[in-house]
């Protein structure tokens, strides 16, 4: 019996499930559109809750279409849209719609700190200037705007990372992407409290999760994702990409 690898990809306007062969052939795609919403000009959200059911599907489907058993996936891995923000309750459920990077709803929060030279403080630590799709941008604003919404958050992730976590029930942030987000110091790899102090969200810190490499096995797909996602319990799953990184 063949033994594969599964990969998937979730943009901004297409979620996909690839699978290869152990010489890294693609065997067969399955793609399912995404629906963005946008409640107000500017935003751009997403419905966590769909998002996961949408992953299941396109797995299962492209498991149904070639004929794979979930015994013969190796192991899978995530590239997805960088940076947003998704954010889970003290309960671990979904805190909202998830906000993707192309909002737009922080723009003068933005251009508050670039009065008050908030980017060139931060440049030496993060490598990073500010906009508003970064996740600090729009952590921000919840905390200005939705601060009920704010004082529930208890974990902070971007996509993949949030993909991870449905498929696995391990909580991690990904290098590549975490290293764009204006919370993570170049220098030390790790988080930096002062980059949330500065930014004035440092109520934060606590649900930050731990960074965890691409290559690195994070987790394993749980029996409650197996069983909607034909997917063989204990399958290992790696941290992934920031899908520009991974191209």
């Amino acid at each position: 019996m063949s033994n594969y690898w599964l990969g998937l990809d979730c943009g901004g306007s297409w979620l996909k499930a690839g699978l290869y062969d152990g010489a890294g052939r693609e065997v067969a795609v399955q793609r399912l559109p995404l629906h963005a919403l946008s409640p107000q000009p500017g935003w751009v959200e997403r419905d966590m809750t769909e998002l996961w059911q949408q992953c299941a599907s396109v797995i299962s489907k492209l498991l149904a279409h070639t004929g794979v058993s979930g015994s013969q996936i190796r192991g899978l891995g995530i590239s997805a849209q960088g940076k947003g923000l998704f954010l889970l309750d003290k309960s671990d459920r979904p805190l909202g719609k998830a906000i993707l990077s192309s909002d737009r709803r922080a723009m003068e929060i933005i251009q508050r700190w670039q009065k008050e030279a908030v980017p060139q403080k931060l440049y030496p630590l993060t490598r990073q200037t500010l906009w508003t799709g970064h996740p600090v941008s729009l952590l921000r604003w919840v905390k200005e705007n939705e601060p009920q919404r704010y004082a529930q958050i208890g974990c902070v992730m971007m996509t993949h990372d949030y993909l991870r976590w449905c498929l696995t029930g391990v909580k991690g942030c990904e290098e590549s992407n975490i290293s764009e987000s204006n919370l993570y110091n170049m220098a030390t790899g790790q988080y930096d409290p002062r980059l949330t102090e500065w930014l004035g969200i440092s109520e934060i810190d606590s649900a930050l999760s731990p960074v965890v490499g691409s290559a690195e096995i994070c987790g394993e797909i749980t029996a409650q994702a197996a069983a909607i996602t034909g997917l063989a319990a204990g399958t290992p799953v790696v941290g992934g990409l920031f899908d520009v990184v991974s191209t």
